[in-house]
């Protein structure tokens, strides 16, 4: 079982994510803190605050992408491996 933080710590914390602070300007405060500690107590303290999406954001933009569909139905990309080329030029 996981050790629980003393009460300064968690009213720290709690103040700190309240000023919009991001959890590595909070973890670069309180030493010692790791980020699932920081998530934990942030959901405990702010239940309805906004999450951020997850997963990887994407490295291709939308315009970028709609080119390559575009190149692949005209015909211009025939292989994964021209439209890969593109994107490496």
């Amino acid at each position: 079982m996981a050790r629980t933080i003393s009460k300064s710590v968690q009213n720290q914390i709690q103040l700190l994510l309240a000023s919009n602070m991001t959890y590595e300007q909070v973890m670069e405060r309180i030493p010692g803190l790791k980020k699932s500690t920081l998530g934990r107590y942030a959901n405990k303290f702010f239940p309805d605050r906004m999450k951020a999406a997850p997963g990887r954001r994407a490295t291709i933009g939308e315009t970028t992408k709609s080119y390559i569909r575009r190149q692949v139905i005209k015909g211009e990309f025939k292989t994964a491996k021209a439209a890969h080329q593109y994107l490496n030029v």
